[in-house]
């Protein structure tokens, strides 16, 4: 049995975001250099805000076409 991957492209989506957090890695020689640069703030360069829950009210696939693509 073959698997395929479906997609269709989206020209709007409408819902609401509910909480998230951020992430991210950091290399550091120390613990201490990493304390370091959540104090000063250094630390939000390396972090992405991460959507956790959200709801979607509406959404519009404006007639774009479906693709696949065959998957293992």
């Amino acid at each position: 049995m073959k698997k395929f991957r479906v997609t269709q492209d989206l020209d709007y989506v409408k819902g609401y975001l509910r909480y998230g957090h951020k992430e991210g890695i950091v290399e550091v020689e120390s613990e201490d250099e990493l304390k370091e640069m959540v104090e000063t703030g250094e630390i939000f360069d390396y972090m992405h805000v991460k959507v956790d829950d959200y709801s979607i009210e509406d959404y519009d696939d404006g007639g774009n076409k479906v693709k696949w693509e065959q998957i293992d």
